[in-house]
């Protein structure tokens, strides 16, 4: 059995902080760019308004698409690509990443590490029948990414929380809008289906809820969004294999949401939670 008993608890859940960043960054990486590695854009300061401002988080289907309608789609991914590359840039440019020394820095990296996820998803089906199945869900990702990531994982939720709402909202549109901005172009496509896995590990595995209900509000609640936000795109797409309901997690969310008060923006995850909550 593939356990680590010794490995240190916090050092086991500090990769649940981190799952949602890494599948998303690294879904970034693979679609939008590809083999060009974006480097600091031209006068651009650290932590600027441009990266940091709002993002529109409504999955596909939230809203009736205009898919004749290129040139508002061709703006949205010029402008979401110009943010991702000064994200990217920015971290590569933290003097606590460059200590850890990654080959061909972030873009790279995160991208290695979505490959590895992907090929080595957790245990989402019947996940109890084996005691086995829930040890391993449990170190799933320390498992999957290793020490190192680990650490360098920790250290960018510690000292980029002030900007993790609004780069979570960036790295989520260009995963929703990937087939939009990708056609025609060279770059990976990364399959929703791939994805849906750990939307469902977070939302209703015995795994997924133990690297939940340790951390503090914030990064639970922001995870189980874009858990429930995915999980809605793979219902559209009729993806959703294992027939998850969508309802009681989405209905949760939404009352956890109304009590809290450390997201800024949670208005706004409200009312798109609402109006996904509409088509159920």
């Amino acid at each position: 059995m593939d356990t680590k008993p010794k490995t240190p608890v916090k050092k086991i859940l500090i990769i649940g902080l981190t799952i949602i960043l890494i599948i998303i960054l690294g879904l970034v990486a693979y679609v939008y760019l590809g083999r060009e590695r974006g480097g600091p854009l031209p006068g651009e300061k650290e932590k600027t308004p441009e990266i940091l401002s709002p993002a529109v988080t409504v999955p596909p289907g939230a809203q009736a698409p205009d898919a004749g309608h290129k040139p508002v789609a061709v703006g949205a991914c010029k402008e979401n690509r110009e943010k991702l590359q000064g994200l990217f840039a920015y971290l590569d440019r933290q003097e606590y990443v460059a200590s850890h020394r990654l080959p061909g820095g972030t873009f790279e990296h995160f991208k290695g590490l979505l490959g590895r996820l992907l090929e080595r998803p957790p245990f989402v089906m019947r996940e109890t029948d084996d005691l086995v199945q829930v040890l391993q869900n449990k170190a799933h990702f320390y498992r999957v990414l290793g020490k190192k990531n680990t650490l360098l994982l920790r250290d960018i939720i510690r000292k980029e929380g002030d900007i993790m709402e609004s780069s979570f909202a960036i790295l989520y549109q260009a995963m929703a809008l990937q087939e939009k901005c990708a056609a025609g172009t060279p770059a990976l496509q990364v399959p929703l289906k791939d994805v849906y896995p750990y939307a469902v590990y977070f939302l209703n595995t015995l795994g997924g809820s133990s690297y939940l209900i340790r951390r503090d509000s914030r990064v639970r609640i922001l995870t189980q969004y874009y858990s429930v936000l995915i999980l809605d795109q793979a219902n559209q797409r009729r993806l959703n294999n294992l027939g998850l309901d969508i309802r009681p997690p989405l209905d949760a969310l939404i009352g956890d949401l109304k009590g809290t008060a450390n997201l800024t923006r949670k208005d706004e995850y409200i009312e798109t939670l609402k109006g996904i909550r509409k088509r159920y």
